[in-house]
């Protein structure tokens, strides 16, 4: 699937990819070998010379064999590789390692509100009665946690080689967090706290989509994230958050 699928950036992304590609090479030999007994039955017919139907049956063994080697590579794609990728995906970050960078998430048509700790790593107290043009995430000022928070619409910048854990939210309707490149996509419910983590492996930049219509701004829905080395990523943090501090 190289070339096909966006180019994967995060730590998991590769085993899915396997699996993936795994199960096109499955379908494909299914495929050949369906086509292959359809073949053999039809030129075994043809062969025949006659105008009168054959009351005689292909052999039985034919699609005995076939449908074993279905099911055994079924059984071989489900056991040995999905269900270990599946089960290494569910873990979440573990205490190994560097600690892992939360950050919340409220979706709201058409806009992702992006909420980070700042340098302290804690969130400050937030209040939907603050809410306004102003304060997306209702930040309570009063709060000392939230002093140092950082709150940008549509942004997501990353530390690389980091786990992140990324806190969802939804104020009005289903959306769908997804980012292609880390091979992520979450359902964000209403009255619902979702988690997608991931560990990303490369830098660059990409866009953030939505991949539940999500009203007639659908198209509207989509941000940009971007993934900088651990040095870059401090030195915005602390841009961000300089720029809190009146002069």
């Amino acid at each position: 699937m190289t070339g096909v699928l966006p180019e994967a950036a995060s730590a998991h992304a590769p085993a899915l990819d396997s699996v993936l590609n795994h199960a096109h090479v499955h379908i494909g030999a299914v495929f050949i070998l369906w086509l292959g007994i359809l073949l053999v039955a039809l030129w075994k017919g043809h062969a025949r010379h006659t105008a009168d139907a054959a009351h005689t049956t292909a052999p039985r063994r034919w699609p005995w064999m076939a449908m074993a080697a279905v099911v055994a590579g079924d059984i071989a794609l489900l056991f040995g590789e999905a269900l270990p990728a599946w089960h290494a995906r569910m873990q979440p970050p573990s205490g190994s390692g560097p600690a892992p960078l939360e950050i919340h998430i409220e979706a709201e048509q058409y806009v992702w509100h992006v909420h980070y700790p700042g340098p302290d790593g804690r969130f400050g107290r937030t209040d939907p009665a603050r809410i306004d043009a102003g304060n997306a995430m209702g930040l309570d000022t009063a709060d000392p946690a939230a002093q140092d928070d950082v709150t940008i619409d549509n942004v997501l910048v990353l530390p690389l080689g980091r786990p992140v854990v990324v806190q969802l939210k939804s104020r009005d309707v289903i959306h769908a967090f997804t980012l292609p490149e880390m091979r992520v996509k979450q359902d964000v419910t209403p009255g619902l706290t979702s988690r997608a983590w991931f560990t990303p492996v490369r830098t660059g930049a990409w866009d953030i989509a939505c991949s539940q219509l999500c009203g007639a701004g659908h198209y509207r829905m989509r941000g940009e994230y971007r993934v900088l080395t651990a040095e870059a990523w401090d030195a915005w943090l602390s841009e961000e958050v300089a720029l809190l501090t009146p002069p």
